[in-house]
């Protein structure tokens, strides 16, 4: 199986689940027992009742798996009918003429192996043992069949067992929870396990949750998304570093999402990350080649249904479905509800609108669709009522809409690609693209395109739409035309710009670009004075006070009101405070800028969430756990806005705090996913930061120090290297050694030097002294030990961040 190690047994997907499961199976043989497996589609509720099926007949129980009818239109008792009928055409003729002539008469108006639904209950001869039934009554009677069966279970198990699974219960008729009543009222006195499969939510489901027993007898298991380290687990060898990325979050450990999206086609190697919104609404930004979703439980009306809402886009209304598919509204009524009830919808926080229940499965949909499908679809949903006026569905129809925009429809574009950039920046490009196509179009739209272009990782490209639209000497104000943005627009330029030469290493020329930003502009603007800290932390230790003094200047520019630019600029001193040394001033920064940033809702922290970055790197040297944390929360709102261009960053901070933590496998994880994502920005400086860190990784512990290091390590600097593993400070290393702590500090840096690391936790890493006391102390290790998280690394991007 390519999806994993799912076969390896007891180590499978939902390994816990199916434990209990077959720990209901031993309880069984004492009293018959009754559980309820529940879970949202594709959560792999029909695969675990397999694997128990398998685990039952490798234990010598008989077992009857079947299926409710999907199509909504099967016959009573059909799920038992299907797990059933087999069995009873196998049965000795004893067993059955042990259930007697008046159970085989009920039983025959609804198992076709001793009969079929003959009328008036007359049973062909030779269909049961002595050729015929007496008549019956012309319909069969619901408890007649249940006290029927369940003297059928009890042959069919015997002494040996019996599992009876019926799977998609939710979508049986109300006879068989009548008989599931039955049955805990009425134990079959056997050792019998009835496990019914459903979904978790809808009206078929709340009858089966509404099944009780005053002695517990209903055992519930729900079947919940897997957590991030099993679903990875599922996931085929090879998927590039990014994609692997993309199906983690958007299938959101659903195994069903996982396997659709890992199967298709990695995204572009030049291309950009989608943001989660762009899954919800819109064209699909999954590859063409995504393979479709199971939907065969739903009936055609509601399959139809699935792809009108899917077209639509999240959220939508019933009209909205009835209009796109197109059905009449009274079908669309039904079908939706059919949605809900099997739980591919889910009600929005609007009433009497839906939404799909994983943004990925409606993309999934819709891509599914054949081209000329969707585009009429997605013609049909835009001249909706409920989405006709609506801004949003209006900009995706211009999105798809060939020739240049009209005045109105440009300012609509680009108001829309303003309101998006930093959480749809793949999309707000395309969006201000086509603002600027417009005939004499002002520069506004495309310096919007280029700050999209950067951030959803393309800063190359950026750069060369830049330099159209800049003068050609950069130190020269922007041009004066009749048509020209106001200095507002042309300072968040300037910004832009300098973060897309930042970003690919260019760090004097974007120090220029900023330079050429009058004083009074940058003033104006808190986030010139941030790129401008930003740029100096990652230029190395000679800028380091000059860092630090554009980091006050930010915070003093950056009103408290604006709560998003403040802790950002708090997070930048704190780690231009870290640079300088100063632990205390650094932690006092970082712990104002960390409540304020975690206030902020995903949205408005949009704008900042390379804050996350410097709260990390102004902790790392002091506290391994916090920086790994800062740098983990700041990859994933990275990656759920689309914002490419810090996923590198975040994924080589994250492994540097990960190796200091103590965890060598994830920061090689991370180290490669930096490597990967600083390939795909052309920041090749950063690439080979990680892929030296990575290399570092590798080489692993050297030998043991008590034996002989390997490295020329002179006798006191082995003696004080082995006394870091403990956790001493530089003062107890001292105070052991009877020397002063200026000499310890100046081992230190010797050992740095000598072995090419930059932290106490590195040099026990790579010389394998056993550890006690990491993330290391608070005291400084001198001059030459100490590692300012902010220039550990001489990377355009500055020396990056981790991925999650």
């Amino acid at each position: 199986m390519p999806h994993g190690r799912a076969g390896v047994p007891g180590q499978g997907v939902h390994a816990h689940e199916l434990a209990l499961l077959t720990e209901e199976l031993d309880h069984a043989h004492g009293a018959a027992g009754f559980v309820r497996l529940s879970g949202e589609p594709w959560v792999g509720k029909t695969r675990l009742a397999l694997r128990l099926a398998r685990a039952a007949t490798h234990r010598g129980w008989a077992v009857a798996c079947g299926r409710a009818a999907r199509d909504g239109t099967g016959r009573p008792f059909h799920a038992l009918v299907d797990a059933l009928d087999d069995q009873l055409a196998a049965a000795d003729p004893a067993a059955l003429e042990r259930l007697g002539p008046a159970r085989l008469r009920v039983l025959a108006q609804v198992f076709p192996a001793l009969g079929g639904s003959v009328p008036h209950g007359s049973v062909p001869g030779g269909s049961v043992p002595g050729g015929s039934v007496p008549h019956g009554p012309p319909e069969a009677d619901v408890h007649a069949v249940a006290r029927a069966l369940r003297a059928v279970l009890e042959e069919l198990a015997g002494r040996r067992g019996l599992l009876l699974v019926l799977d998609d219960a939710h979508r049986a008729g109300w006879e068989v929870a009548e008989f599931a009543e039955h049955l805990l009222r009425h134990p079959p006195d056997a050792p019998v396990l009835t496990v019914l499969v459903h979904r978790g939510s809808g009206p078929g489901a709340g009858r089966l949750a509404s099944l009780a027993h005053p002695d517990g007898a209903v055992r519930h298991i729900p079947l919940r998304p897997l957590a991030r380290e099993a679903a990875a687990a599922l996931l085929p060898e090879g998927l590039a570093p990014l994609h692997r990325e993309l199906v983690l979050r958007d299938a959101e450990g659903v195994p069903g999402l996982l396997r659709a999206l890992s199967d298709g086609e990695p995204p572009d190697a030049a291309g950009a990350p989608h943001s989660s919104l762009e899954l919800a609404c819109g064209p699909s930004p999954l590859a063409p080649s995504a393979p479709a979703l199971d939907l065969g439980a739903l009936s055609p009306l509601a399959r139809l249904a699935a792809d009108a809402a899917a077209a639509a886009g999240d959220p939508f209304t019933v009209e909205t479905v009835a209009h796109t598919a197109p059905l009449p509204l009274g079908l669309a009524l039904r079908a939706v509800d059919e949605l809900h009830s099997e739980g591919i919808l889910v009600p929005d926080l609007r009433a009497g609108w839906s939404r799909f229940r994983r943004p990925a499965a409606r993309a999934l949909v819709h891509q599914a669709a054949g081209a000329a499908q969707r585009r009429a679809a997605r013609e049909r949903a835009l001249t909706a009522p409920d989405t006709a006026e609506d801004t949003g569905h209006a900009v995706l129809a211009l999105l798809e809409t060939a020739g240049p925009p009209t005045a109105a429809q440009a300012a609509l574009l680009e108001s829309y690609a303003r309101a998006t950039v930093f959480t749809q920046p793949a999309r707000a490009e395309r969006a201000a693209r086509r603002a600027a196509e417009r005939p004499g179009a002002p520069p506004g739209p495309q310096l919007l395109r280029c700050q999209a272009l950067v951030l959803c990782g393309r800063p190359a490209q950026a750069l060369t739409a830049y330099a159209r639209l800049w003068p050609r000497q950069e130190a020269a104000p922007p041009p004066a035309t009749t048509e020209r943005a106001d200095t507002a627009v042309w300072t968040e330029a300037a910004v832009w710009r300098a973060r897309a030469l930042r970003l690919l290493g260019a760090r004097p020329q974007a120090r220029r670009v900023l330079r050429a930003v009058s004083a009074g502009d940058r003033a104006a603007v808190p986030a010139a004075q941030a790129e401008l800290a930003a740029l100096l932390l990652e230029s190395g230790r000679q800028a380091r006070g000059a860092a630090l003094g554009a980091a006050r200047r930010a915070v003093r520019c950056a009103p408290e009101s604006d709560v998003a630019a403040h802790s950002h600029a708090l997070a930048l001193l704190a780690a231009a405070h870290a640079a300088q040394g100063a632990r205390e001033a650094a932690r006092e920064a970082a712990g104002e800028a960390g409540p304020l940033l975690s206030g902020l809702g995903p949205r408005e922290a949009a704008p900042v969430v390379e804050a996350w970055r410097w709260l990390g790197e102004a902790v790392a040297d002091g506290d391994a756990r916090r920086a790994r944390e800062f740098f983990r929360h700041g990859f994933g709102l990275a990656l759920h806005h689309g914002q490419g261009h810090l996923l590198g960053p975040f994924a080589l901070g994250l492994a540097r705090a990960c190796l200091d933590y103590g965890e060598p496998a994830a920061a090689a994880r991370h180290a490669r996913f930096a490597a990967a994502e600083f390939d795909r920005l052309t920041a090749y400086d950063s690439a080979a930061a990680a892929r030296d860190l990575l290399e570092f990784i590798g080489r692993g512990p050297e030998r043991n120090p008590e034996n002989d290091f390997g490295i020329p390590l002179s006798t006191r600097e082995r003696e004080i290297a082995m006394l870091i593993g403990p956790g001493l400070t530089n003062k107890q290393i001292a105070a052991r050694m009877n020397i002063s702590v200026k000499t310890v500090e100046t081992h230190l840096g010797r050992i740095f030097k000598k072995l090419g690391v930059r932290s106490r936790a590195e040099v026990v890493f790579r010389l394998g002294i056993p550890a006690a006391g990491f993330p290391p102390p608070d005291e400084e290790c001198g001059p030459a030990a100490r590692r300012p998280a902010t220039v550990r690394s001489p990377a355009p991007g500055g020396h990056p961040p981790g991925s999650g």
